[in-house]
């Protein structure tokens, strides 16, 4: 039996298939893929509630251990605000009991002492010339005292006096280069006690609380200044701290717990925060977040462990269901490889007892396609077979028709034009002329529709080859022209050829290369309206190729149409009564003499404006100089 175009389909198809997967073992990769997609798809069906139980149990352990933290250390900031607001009270207290009489307490050793353990540095008092008056030695190591300028006491000055006689203690300043506090009051005759306080007390308290590996405690005062923090490098230079926002939070007065980014610790912490109120001081006690989760580890294990257990029974379980599933499944899609194939007599191998029902049905049901595939295919088979034969015979029929065809008309032709140009003498009735002349015009109307068809023919049966040769141009567009200038003439319509002389030598079929000319010129001709214009151009193109182009004015082609116009008999126009004859056959058959040349045809049109239409060539069809 001879091998059918649907016998080529069905082994192409099947070795499309076996091509596209590697080694060509689409049947075993089948399997393995339907058997994967089943695993994977049952795995997360069933794993997806294990994950979301696990990650719920991890995310609320990590929220107890957040709301406890929030909880305890703001208490223990808020404690270390009240202990600071205490020793800020008895500073206060003693600092204006010793300036009341600096020179009745210089031996009072007790009153000393109680300074000394509130860390008070220096005691004195000057006068209105900032003269040093009066002083109160609280340590017996410390004689001499800071250093003080003029501009500093003045400040000190306009502070205690805008405390309108009240002790005050200012932000943190440096006397000597050491941190410290200063306390003021105004007294009478100008005179200002002075007070400077050391950082001892306060540090120790800050030092104090410690929890974790880096949990702690850190003051600034109301500007944002550290005094006491565990970095001994901030402490030693009086960091400024006032761009953290929790610091920003604490100098506006805020209470409550913050995270922030810790520079000195580099970590992300979480803090309590507030402030002593009687001097704006900030307290706060963070602690690194990553303590937090450290802290919640032995829950997250048991989530861990959880999702783990979870998922290692639902792999297994999904993998004996999808082998249970798939092995129908791929006895079915390997018969439809087998009738793919062309091997139509193929049947599904029986299927396993335990396979589901539905699978069974679903073979049955794909025997009966097969059978009814493979008895439509032995009737396309026929009628292929039936329409390859009278395609055959049509085309002998054309081919021997063309010469009983031809040489009639011709002889019409020939005497027609003989009569028409009154070759042998002149006709007595004019009409006979005009007779003649329309005998010819139809005659060479019909024979055109021959060859055209003729041409079809050749085209179908492959058997229209072009003959190349060097094909000049400009000479063939000339040609053409002079053929349609009459008929051009007669239409009031203007023909321009703007072809370049220094185009290299076309290699085409130059018979081929007239006729698409013609049928270019001919349609533009038609389709144009008495003014119009129709030109004929040709160039290069920059990628070296070259175009050859029909562009008029006339009706032009709705968008719709471009594609309609260049199939066979087909015309935009299809009622009884057309306003334009012919064929259908003229941008067919030009679309594809350009294509036995490698050329692609191109339209742009529009409706009422005009047309254009180009022949585009490749550089390969261009002769080269040499």
């Amino acid at each position: 039996m001879a091998t059918t175009t649907s016998d080529f389909a069905a082994s192409a198809h099947a070795r499309a298939i076996d091509a596209a997967v590697p080694g060509g073992n689409a049947r075993s990769v089948f399997a393995r893929r339907l058997h994967v997609i089943l695993f994977v798809a049952l795995i997360v069906v069933s794993a997806v509630p294990v994950l979301i139980l696990g990650s719920w149990v991890d995310r609320s352990a990590l929220h107890k251990e957040i709301d406890a933290v929030t909880e305890k250390h703001l208490l223990i900031a808020q404690n270390l605000s009240s202990a600071l607001s205490r020793y800020v009270v008895d500073v206060k207290a003693g600092f204006t009991y010793a300036a009341s009489d600096m020179t009745e307490h210089a031996n009072d050793d007790e009153l000393k002492t109680m300074l000394e353990s509130l860390s008070f540095r220096y005691l004195f008092i000057v006068d209105a010339r900032n003269r040093v008056v009066d002083r109160l030695n609280v340590a017996t190591d410390r004689t001499d005292l800071p250093e003080i300028d003029d501009a500093g006491l003045a400040s000190f000055r306009e502070q205690a006096r805008a405390a309108d006689g009240a002790t005050i203690i200012t932000d943190l300043v440096r006397l000597d280069d050491v941190p410290a506090f200063v306390l003021l009051r105004q007294l009478d005759a100008g005179r200002l006690a002075v007070g400077v306080l050391g950082l001892d007390y306060i540090r120790s308290a800050q030092r104090a609380i410690e929890f974790g590996e880096r949990g702690h405690s850190m003051i600034v005062d109301a500007q944002g200044v550290v005094v006491a923090h565990p970095n001994g490098e901030w402490e030693r230079i009086s960091k400024n701290a006032s761009k953290l926002s929790v610091v920003q939070k604490m100098m506006r007065g805020e209470t409550g717990v913050a995270t922030f980014y810790s520079p000195p610790m580099q970590a992300d912490m979480i803090a309590g925060h507030t402030t002593v109120p009687e001097t704006g001081w900030g307290v706060m006690v963070p602690q690194p977040m990553s303590e937090l989760v450290d802290r919640a580890g032995n829950t997250q294990n048991v989530a861990i462990g959880m999702i783990a257990v979870g998922i290692l029974v639902a792999s297994i379980i999904g993998w004996c269901l999808a082998r249970f599933l798939a092995q129908p499944v791929v006895a079915v899609e390997r018969a439809a490889r087998a009738v793919a194939a062309g091997r139509l007599r193929t049947q599904v191998e029986p299927l396993p007892a335990y396979a589901p029902i539905e699978m069974h049905s679903l073979a049955v049901s794909f025997d009966r396609m097969v059978d009814e595939l493979r008895h439509r295919d032995d009737g396309l088979r026929v009628a292929m077979n039936d329409a390859e034969a009278a395609n055959r015979a049509k085309t002998e029929f054309l081919a021997n028709m063309s010469h009983e065809l031809r040489t009639p008309l011709n002889g019409v032709l020939g005497f027609s034009e003989i009569i028409r140009d009154q070759t042998f003498g002149p006709i007595a009735e004019s009409r006979y002329v005009d007779y003649a002349n329309d005998i010819h015009f139809a005659g060479q109307h019909l024979l055109a529709v021959i060859n055209d068809v003729l041409d079809v023919s050749k085209i179908e049966a492959g058997e229209l080859k072009p003959e190349l040769s060097d094909v000049d141009l400009g000479r063939i567009a000339d040609g053409c022209v002079a053929v349609m200038r009459n008929r051009a003439r007669q239409g009031k319509i203007a023909v321009a050829v703007d072809v370049p002389a220094d185009l290299p030598p076309l290699r085409a079929d130059e018979r081929m290369i007239r006729q698409i000319l013609l049928n270019l010129l001919s349609n533009a001709v038609k389709f144009t309206s008495p003014g119009g214009t129709v030109t004929v151009t040709a160039g290069r193109r920059i990628d070296g190729g070259l175009t050859i182009g029909v562009g008029d004015t006339g009706i032009g082609i709705a968008p719709e149409h471009i594609d309609l116009v260049v199939q066979p008999f087909s015309q935009v126009d299809s009622s009884l009564q057309r306003s334009y004859e012919g064929t259908g056959l003229g941008l067919y058959l030009t679309k594809t003499l350009a294509e036995l040349h490698d050329a692609k045809l191109n339209i742009v049109s529009q409706i009422d404006v005009g047309t254009k239409v180009e022949i585009r060539f490749p550089a390969s069809a261009l002769r080269q100089a040499a």
